[in-house]
């Protein structure tokens, strides 16, 4: 009970602090900030999910530390990192880009699938948060493809209204598997009784003559 309390306060507390890092990137676009705050909301995303995905022992894990689940939720934490290296190769000038749109859309779509499935059959997270990364999921997929449709259908004369309210989806969709799944974590861990301690009684006084 003690290490799955630290591996999820742990975890959350990181998830947090990259939906707070994720707002200072947004709001400092532009900035001599964007880079290095790109790449501590990345590295703060992969420490956090594979805190998660290991924790300190099998029964602290989400996924109970099935190789199918473990897999999963690497792949899932080190995917934006990973992205963000490869775009170092980018030509500026090439408007091919190195990973196609529909592997980098796609493949951690799949992959955050399965992972949350794994959570949910791992049985490990209390029963009333089990299933909230899939939630989180959803929504965030429903904002994403909202955000793709309000841009498709965007027109010169409203450009910038569209594209802001593209930008904000794209920030709730991201909020929500950071600082919500963040504080998800922290509530289940408050949720949890701790483990009973046995009290033992003193043995009775022997009765008076006996």
């Amino acid at each position: 009970m003690r290490g799955r309390r630290l591996t999820w306060t742990i975890g959350g507390a990181g998830l947090i602090t990259c939906g707070v890092a994720g707002i200072l990137l947004s709001a400092t676009l532009g900035s001599s900030l964007t880079d290095v705050l790109a790449f501590s909301v990345d590295l703060l995303w992969a420490a956090a999910v594979l805190i998660f995905a290991i924790g300190t022992s099998p029964r602290d894990s989400v996924v109970a530390r099935r190789p199918l689940g473990v897999i999963t939720l690497a792949l899932v934490a080190l995917w934006p990192l990973a992205m963000r290296i490869v775009g170092l190769f980018q030509d500026p000038m090439d408007p091919i880009p190195l990973i196609p749109w529909e592997v980098s859309t796609f493949v951690p779509l799949a992959l955050s699938l399965v992972a949350v499935v794994q959570i949910g059959r791992a049985s490990v997270a209390p029963r009333a948060w089990r299933w909230a990364p899939a939630i989180a999921l959803a929504v965030s997929v429903v904002c994403d493809a909202l955000s793709l449709v309000v841009v498709a259908g965007a027109d010169q004369a409203s450009a910038v209204q569209f594209v802001g309210l593209s930008s904000a989806l794209g920030v709730i969709g991201f909020l929500v598997r950071t600082l919500g799944l963040g504080i998800v974590a922290l509530l289940a861990v408050a949720s949890e009784r701790p483990a009973s301690v046995p009290v033992y009684s003193s043995p009775s006084e022997p009765a008076p003559g006996s």
